[in-house]
């Protein structure tokens, strides 16, 4: 009989509403309100469940977007390729994301947030701008080397992406992100400069975008090539390098 009642229902919050009061009617309080927790406890862990399936599910989709993506690149991929490679729908795919353009801005950001986080705690760190600049480039350089689907990421952004209108938003963001970084670090050499400890004749601004670039390309040179070395155990030497040119100038 129970089972009748429950077809006709919509949703599991009316199935247990339902439950409670038929038990409240007919078993009286207090083995109602036994139940009452005990319907709430199992409420509890089918909801859980629910959403750990639900994120389970929206991880196997960014996993297969950036297996697609780093295959075929950006703009020859389709949802239909991405919901095949994770054994979805595509509705599953609407159902977690929009669109192609916000999976990849998904995973752009969430990995944009992990080196974000290596940096700022470099910064967190304290000591003069060359210990600091240096964990940033060390600690950003061996955190892709020790995470590759970070770095597969960093690859899809910088080599297989041919930004469209669909991605301006975050082509935008990039841009004005750079500029906010040289702005920041030339701050941070000019103080350096004042403190005496930083020896450069080389304007601070020059600076900030010189390390900009020599952060980039060394990245590049390795996402080209990870057999050809190390980019973890060269971090300090390649760091050292950098520090060599700025103060010999």
């Amino acid at each position: 009989m129970i089972f009748y009642y429950i077809s006709v229902f919509k949703d599991i919050e009316s199935i247990f509403s339902f439950l409670k009061q038929s038990i409240k009617e007919t078993l009286g309080i207090k083995l109602y309100f036994l139940t009452h927790i005990y319907i709430h406890a199992r409420m509890y862990v089918y909801m859980r469940r629910i959403k750990e399936e639900a994120d389970k599910t929206r991880q196997t989709i960014l996993d297969a977007a950036l297996t697609v993506f780093s295959s075929k690149g950006y703009n020859a991929s389709r949802l239909q390729d991405i919901a095949e490679a994770a054994g979805v729908t595509r509705g599953a795919i609407y159902h977690h994301f929009g669109s192609k353009a916000d999976l990849y801005i998904c995973l752009v950001r969430e990995s944009s947030a992990k080196l974000d986080s290596v940096i700022a705690q470099a910064i967190e760190g304290g000591g003069t701008f060359k210990e600091v600049a240096t964990r940033v480039l060390v600690n950003g350089w061996s955190l892709l080397e020790d995470d590759p689907q970070l770095a597969k990421v960093v690859e899809l952004f910088n080599f297989k992406t041919g930004f469209t209108a669909e991605l301006e938003e975050i082509n935008i963001q990039r841009k004005e992100g750079a500029k906010t970084q040289v702005v920041y670090i030339a701050g941070f050499v000019q103080r350096a400069i004042d403190k005496g400890e930083l020896n450069s004749g080389i304007e601070p601004e020059l600076i900030g975008r010189s390390f900009m670039a020599y952060q980039n390309g060394i990245v590049n040179l390795w996402l080209t090539n990870q057999t050809a070395f190390s980019l973890k155990t060269s971090a300090p030497a390649l760091a050292a390098v950098f520090f060599q040119g700025i103060e010999g100038v």
